[in-house]
């Protein structure tokens, strides 16, 4: 007889600014691998730390206001405790998350000894990468080592799309049975040494279960109302992806190392009725699309739009789109998708210099698309939000500055200039490594959003980069107020407070 694990599902505390909006929604990957465990017969709990301590707020970075946001240890301990799992596997997506995790490893160890702590998520398959790129060339820069598993906390790591491999892990553990073929499993084996298994994707992600949002508090998500976009028409937020991979190549971007480059879609019918069962039990107000590229397919998107007009509820695509996707047909694009309920578009702009765009994004998008873009979109009646960052290596303070007024310029409604973040994994973080790139005492594990750590031309220090940045981000995201009130108060309301409304974008 088959053996059943109790298993507990992980998202940590995150790391985020005191006086900012520090975003927060349910895991989409810890609800997916759920249910595919329960209906294998093993007990599952997903357990979110920083929902559960949202109001515990502890500055570990008075200097920079920089606040631990969850779950007291003493309070983890104790939901370590009474749950007893056999296997806790943690989720880390972002690099502010990784701080937690290793505290929760540590907690988790000291409370039960024996139990498997597991550690999975974009930032391990990241990881891993730099460290076969490491083998290869030993020129590179890059560390000879996974730091996440040269500790006595985490056991083992899963890298890739872990939903039918974590199953396979959670049996194997269970049984006593071997694990060394598990795909997607990094064990190590020595100092320095691992045994890396290559990952596995799901290509027919029909049949994916419906994400297990019986598992979490939903209702607690809704009360915050933090999640993805800037400014939702509803607080009953539902996140759902239709889509895996991203076909582009983007420097600065981890996505790749996850769901490949080959952008693999689910059926209209299965993504319907994830959307129409959820809506019924939750009480959905408004949807939120986190693909990477959902106007990369035109067909699987008109399709879906057909069915969302059916529904009626209003959606939106917080993650970003890429900007000149069937640009010649954009316009007609467009107008299907708002007719569906799609009131605001984000388009990943990056940057308004085509020299940065070609030579250190590589980022295929001609300059020249982008504001015709914006006002196709406009024309379709949507709202249009941007993306642009700054702060590349080998970008100039001109240019810098050219991709801010470029962008002020855009017609767009609202702006987000983030800060280059060197993600692990990434070309871009390969280069500030192997010529020694970082501010002065400051390196990867100060990442946040708007935190500089890569020197920047024109700049005497981080402080400096980031209060320039701080004050484009104020400058743009009053234009739409000075000049369309009206649209203004369509995007964000009556009653919006103009400080709220910068920390927001």
């Amino acid at each position: 007889m088959n053996k059943k694990a109790k298993i507990l599902l992980i998202t940590p505390n995150l790391k985020g600014i005191a006086d900012g909006v520090n975003r927060i929604q349910p895991s989409l990957g810890l609800m997916l691998i759920a249910p595919i465990l329960e209906q294998n017969g093993h007990t599952v709990k997903i357990y979110d730390s920083a929902l559960d301590g949202w109001d515990n707020r502890e500055m570990i970075d008075e200097k920079n206001k920089i606040v631990m946001i969850g779950q007291k240890d003493e309070n983890i301990a104790k939901v370590v405790s009474d749950f007893s799992p056999d296997i806790a596997a943690i989720s880390v997506l972002f690099s502010n998350l990784l701080e937690s995790a290793h505290n929760i490893a540590k907690i988790i160890k000291k409370v039960k000894k024996n139990t498997t702590v597991v550690l999975g998520g974009n930032h391990i398959s990241s990881a891993v990468t730099d460290y076969k790129i490491s083998q290869m060339d030993k020129n590179s820069g890059l560390p000879n080592y996974i730091k996440d598993l040269e500790n006595d906390y985490f056991d083992l790591a899963m890298t890739g799309e872990g939903e039918f491999s974590f199953l396979d892990l959670v049996n194997k553990l269970s049984n006593n049975l071997d694990i060394s073929n598990v795909p997607g499993l990094v064990k190590k084996i020595a100092p320095k040494k691992y045994l890396i298994n290559q990952p596995t994707r799901v290509h027919n992600l029909d049949i994916l279960p419906r994400p297990a949002r019986h598992l979490v508090d939903m209702e607690a998500y809704f009360k915050i109302g933090a999640f993805h976009s800037a400014k939702s028409r509803s607080k009953r937020v539902l996140s759902v992806m239709c889509s895996r991979g991203c076909p582009e190549k983007c420097t600065f971007c981890s996505t790749p190392q996850m769901w490949g480059q080959n952008t693999r879609w689910r059926s209209t019918k299965h993504i319907m009725d994830e959307i129409e069962n959820d809506v019924r039990d939750f009480r959905i107000g408004e949807i939120q699309f986190d693909d990477d590229t959902i106007t990369v397919n035109k067909k699987n998107l008109y399709s879906l739009c057909d069915e969302l007009e059916r529904i009626g509820l209003p959606w939106c695509t917080p993650n970003g789109t890429k900007v000149n996707y069937h640009f010649k047909k954009q316009e007609e694009m467009y107008k299907v998708m708002h007719n569906s309920g799609c009131y605001q578009i984000t388009l990943a702009c990056e940057s308004g210099v085509q020299r940065v765009l070609d030579e250190i994004i590589n980022k295929r998008l001609p300059l020249e698309t982008i504001y015709p873009s914006i006002e196709n979109a406009k024309k379709a009646g949507m709202l249009v939000h941007t993306f642009w960052i700054v702060g590349y290596p080998g970008e100039t303070y001109e240019e810098i500055q050219k991709t801010i007024d470029f962008a002020m310029n855009s017609g767009a409604d609202s702006f987000s200039f983030a800060i280059l973040s060197p993600l692990p994994g990434t070309p871009i973080y390969r280069k500030v490594l192997k010529d020694n790139l970082w501010w002065p005492g400051r390196n990867l594990d100060d990442m946040l959003f708007r935190s500089s750590l890569v020197k920047v031309d024109g700049f005497n220090g981080p402080d400096e980069f980031e209060n320039y940045v701080n004050e484009a981000n104020k400058k743009a995201n009053l234009i739409l107020k000075q000049k369309d009130p009206e649209r203004f108060e369509y995007k964000y309301g009556k009653n919006s407070d103009d400080s709220a409304l910068v920390k927001q974008t």
